[in-house]
């Protein structure tokens, strides 16, 4: 399993780092991608990280990947917007059946304009969901066409898994590490990290 975590200038680090931890800690192969022109990228609370290669290597990759991760904060999830290479790989993803996930804003504001949301339930930061028209460009009703807003914490519809927030980052980690690892090594990881 290979899972690619987007990072863009801005992004939310809860929403970022909790799924690579969790998912690394249960064997899964996670690469984090800048979205930038370089490999270290502040988060939104000023914390640099260093992703592990740009997004245009893993778009020129023959294969896709089994699953890509799109955390919020502001302005990352518009940074990944305003990202061509970012755009084209979460569509590559999608187009192939494989997890497109997203946290907080990222959901409209980086996936509404891809059509990822398109006849799906998802959920997002809340008051998020009123903006499909200003993220979603100038197609957003055909892009967004029988998308349907939940107000759930985590909300699992096919292929999209979207989440609220930073404060749901750890459930929805598990969820992730539930679709992507064993189910003994996430009970395991679930244990050992005291989820409640």
């Amino acid at each position: 399993m290979i899972i690619y975590v987007l990072l863009a200038e801005g992004f939310e680090e809860i929403e970022a780092l909790t799924p690579v931890d969790y998912l690394r800690r249960v064997g899964v192969e996670v690469y984090t991608l800048s979205c930038g022109d370089s490999l270290t990228v502040r988060g939104s609370h000023n914390i640099p990280v260093v992703a592990d290669m740009m997004v245009a290597e893993a778009l020129a990759e023959e294969t896709v990947g089994d699953g890509i991760v799109v955390p919020g904060g502001m302005p990352g999830a518009a940074n990944v917007a305003q990202c061509p290479e970012a755009g084209k790989l979460i569509s590559k993803m999608m187009d192939s059946g494989k997890v497109v996930a997203a946290l907080c804003a990222a959901p409209v504001v980086a996936l509404a304009g891809l059509g990822v949301l398109k006849a799906k339930r998802f959920t997002c930061y809340p008051s998020m969901e009123s903006q499909l028209e200003k993220w979603g460009g100038p197609q957003w009703q055909k892009l967004t066409e029988g998308c349907h807003y939940t107000g759930s914490r985590v909300e699992v519809d096919g292929n999209l898994f979207t989440a609220a927030g930073p404060g749901t980052a750890e459930e929805f980690a598990l969820i992730l590490a539930h679709e992507f690892a064993d189910q003994e090594a996430a009970a395991k990881l679930a244990s050992s990290a005291l989820f409640r």
